[in-house]
């Protein structure tokens, strides 16, 4: 079988590592520390909680994850630091956020987040982690590893993006959804760029409105999958985080109505949606990222609303 090498150079670090290690040392290394990575997250992100604690380990995503052998854990983990630590300590957090560029697709939201939140300090350690990562894989690869990356990205975009030989059904998008409908790639990416234009336009009226931090970061955890054509399953990962930064902050402030049976929904989410979409072609992983990402948004509109007024509000 074909296995592709989909990452920019820096990662490849982290490969040879592992690979000097024995295949089964090599796994239970991996997946255990990067699992280890992501729980820690969640529970520094989520109110303390045994049960929440359980809720994090048997979060579907996990078990796609697990079976997979894949870096969701280490993703969501960067991205649950991140932007947990972004008002506390700016520096570390815009270190995390800058090694999150190991999966670039990830990060197309993220700038916008930083810049309009006035988190210069992060945005500078930020992309003087990327920079510095790049220089150094540069000084020990030289320069051809980056055409290679280049070619290599380029095959992923036609073959395994746009063909599909994935498998439409493990590419929970917009992109993929319209594809596995038979429509065109051009269409395909239209569609796409409608979804991601409404994620970054709701990010920057959330953010401009000073929103709850907790509910930006849950939306933009929901906005990092649905911006981007290529977010496997296994990905959904990144939800628990989402889902650890709303149940902060609505253990605080209160539930919405029907805001837990989104939650719940989100959370059992990635056991079915591989499955539905194969047989239906109904991207349930857009779908319900995309409604509890509606949801939140509508109620920072609300809370910003609201304590807008109350400023305005005569004293007699």
């Amino acid at each position: 079988p074909f296995y592709g090498w989909h990452y920019p150079p820096f990662f490849l670090g982290i490969a040879a590592l592992l690979a000097s290690m024995p295949y089964l040392v090599a796994l239970a290394v991996w997946q255990i520390s990067s699992f280890g990575f992501y729980l820690a997250a969640v529970r520094a992100i989520a109110p303390p909680s045994k049960a929440l604690l359980f809720v994090a380990i048997g979060f579907p995503a996990v078990f796609v994850t697990v079976g997979h052998g894949h870096n969701a854990f280490l993703t969501a983990g960067l991205l649950g630091f991140g932007l947990l630590l972004l008002n506390r300590r700016p520096l570390l957090a815009g270190v995390l956020i800058g090694l999150l560029a190991y999966k670039p697709q990830f990060g197309l939201i993220l700038p916008i987040v930083l810049l309009l939140g006035g988190h210069w300090r992060a945005t500078l350690a930020a992309a003087t982690t990327v920079l510095t990562m790049s220089a150094a894989v540069t000084l020990r690869l030289g320069p051809g590893v980056w055409t290679a990356f280049l070619e290599g990205a380029e095959f992923t975009k036609t073959t395994i993006l746009e063909q599909g030989i994935t498998g439409w059904h493990k590419i929970q998008s917009t992109f993929s959804a319209l594809r596995s409908f038979g429509a065109p790639v051009d269409v395909a990416y239209a569609g796409q760029a409608v979804v991601t234009v409404a994620v970054i336009a709701t990010l920057v009226l959330v953010v401009w409105r000073k929103a709850d931090p907790r509910l930006v970061a849950s939306l933009t955890a929901c906005g990092a999958l649905l911006a981007t054509p290529y977010c496997l399953d296994y990905d959904m990962t990144i939800l628990g985080v989402a889902i650890a930064f709303a149940v902060a902050h609505g253990v605080e402030k209160g539930f919405a109505p029907w805001e837990k049976t989104l939650l719940a929904l989100l959370w059992a989410t990635p056991l079915f949606a591989r499955v539905v979409m194969q047989w239906t072609h109904i991207p349930l992983g857009v779908l319900v990222t995309g409604t509890l990402f509606a949801f939140l948004a509508a109620r920072c509109l609300r809370e910003t609303q609201g304590a807008a007024a109350r400023q305005h509000i005569p004293v007699t």
